[in-house]
């Protein structure tokens, strides 16, 4: 399976940028992109042809949806290394996205899939922007983890090897903002299509403001707005921002897994529901 393959390379990638942060003289930058590219160029290609199988965006069931996320992830953080040359922060992010693409692999068969209403929603104007906009925040998380790590070294005084390897803490406060103010606007994006499509199709019956991922989206994106605002008006910086944005992360993977499982409309539905429901419209 050549997600199998994408998932070995980015793990060989994960081991080799927790040396070069351990061990920067040993572990060259040059092996963590190519082991990066090569994974990226076949997952690339895998989702091309899940795109061509689906006749749409491949996000019909978790699998896929997991599969489309990390792609996203991996592309953010491939722009994030060119632009910033921030390649330490490979060392947590690859082995991250590794456990992400690893975990897809316990949903090839289930059987939760996407509502068949669903499914002809703008999934371009909706999916892209959302996604991109969640693998910016994981940007934002794994660089708030190393901020706080080169933070406590630092007032320590601890002069060891996994110091030498982090970026300085100016450079990750500021990779923090960026990826903040970059992702931000492609969530609300991603939002304001959603609404705009539920409030015009009914698809999530009324009230659809109800439904748990819709709230829980809004509650991501005021989170994250709290954020930017508290980093902007009250001047915040450092280790009060990291914090914030690690947990407005976990909020947002629960938002993005944890809704799956909840058995609303806007969630995955078992296959044989679907169907079912299918029927009973067309019977309708």
């Amino acid at each position: 399976m050549p997600l199998i393959a994408s998932i070995v390379f980015y793990f060989i990638s994960s081991i080799w940028a927790v040396g070069y942060v351990v061990r920067p003289n040993r572990f060259k930058t040059g092996l963590i992109r190519l082991f990066v590219y090569i994974g990226f160029a076949v997952h690339s290609g895998y989702l091309v042809y899940l795109c061509v199988k689906a006749g749409n965006i491949p996000v019909a069931n978790i699998y896929q949806s997991i599969v489309f996320l990390v792609w996203c992830t991996v592309l953010v953080f491939i722009v994030v290394d060119f632009l910033y040359k921030f390649t330490a922060i490979s060392a947590f992010l690859m082995p991250f996205a590794t456990v992400f693409a690893i975990s897809a692999l316990f949903f090839v068969n289930n059987e939760l899939v996407m509502p068949a209403d669903l499914q002809k929603f703008w999934l371009i104007s909706h999916i892209i922007p959302t996604f991109m906009g969640y693998a910016s925040f994981s940007i934002a998380f794994v660089a708030s983890i190393m901020y706080i790590i080169q933070q406590k070294q630092l007032r320590s005084k601890f002069s060891g090897s996994l110091l030498t390897g982090l970026p300085s803490l100016e450079g990750l406060d500021r990779l923090i903002w960026r990826t903040l103010t970059f992702g931000f606007p492609l969530i609300t994006l991603g939002m304001v299509f959603g609404f705009m499509w539920v409030n015009s199709s009914n698809v999530l019956g009324v009230p659809w403001y109800t439904d748990h991922k819709v709230v829980l989206g809004i509650v991501s994106w005021l989170v994250y707005a709290a954020i930017l605002h508290i980093r902007m008006i009250a001047a915040f910086h450092g280790a009060k921002i990291a914090i914030l944005t690690i947990c407005g992360f976990v909020l947002i993977l629960f938002t993005f897994i944890g809704t799956f499982f909840l058995g609303v409309k806007h969630g995955f539905q078992k296959a044989t529901d679907n169907v079912a429901l299918e029927n009973v419209q067309t019977d309708n």
